[in-house]
């Protein structure tokens, strides 16, 4: 059976992408950076739900600008868009560094699943193209589903695709204070 594809959930990169999806155990809409993230948040889903997640280490887009932060935790930021029902989700510094940092959090050695502990290098294996398949990651990514962040990206995206039109900001907020 082929996993559902969740065309309105826009994840940025490889590893973001993989990450996404194994918490939403769905398809997403893989881009490859940000603004073609932003870009199809102006075009294609101009007038319709989704969830942009991109890295906060980019340079600051002029659709930023448009939106308003909901919520913040560490590494995670949710920004809600001033006009559409659309949702914009950094992570900090940017996705690399929010592995690492939770898998640290959690006592778990990247090492343990083939993967460099170092960023520099973690980074240059979670560029490539086919780290949004990889199975080290996804098995690194279940050994770090206890972090509180983890838990707290897996229960937002949930909830605005469940919610998608009827999404409640409070409740948003509510799950930002329990991490």
């Amino acid at each position: 059976m082929k996993p559902r594809k969740l065309l309105n959930v826009l994840p940025e990169c490889y590893v973001d992408t993989n990450l996404i999806e194994y918490l939403l155990n769905a398809g997403v809409n893989h881009q490859h950076c940000c603004s073609k993230v932003v870009g199809q948040l102006k075009t294609t889903f101009a007038d319709k739900f989704a969830v942009g997640i991109i890295d906060k280490d980019k340079v600051q887009l002029g659709y930023i600008k448009e939106c308003e932060v909901v919520a913040a935790s560490k590494h995670l930021t949710l920004m809600k868009h001033s006009e559409r029902c659309q949702y914009l989700i950094t992570i900090a510094p940017a996705i690399d560094g929010f592995v690492l940092d939770c898998a640290k959090e959690q006592g778990v050695n990247v090492g343990d699943y083939e993967l460099p502990s170092r960023l520099e290098e973690f980074t240059k294996v979670s560029k490539s193209v086919t780290s949004n398949a990889d199975k080290r990651f996804k098995a690194l990514f279940s050994a770090i589903s206890g972090n509180g962040e983890v838990k707290l990206l897996k229960m937002v995206l949930k909830y605005l695709c469940e919610n998608r039109y009827a999404t409640d900001v409070k409740q948003l907020v509510a799950m930002f204070k329990r991490v």
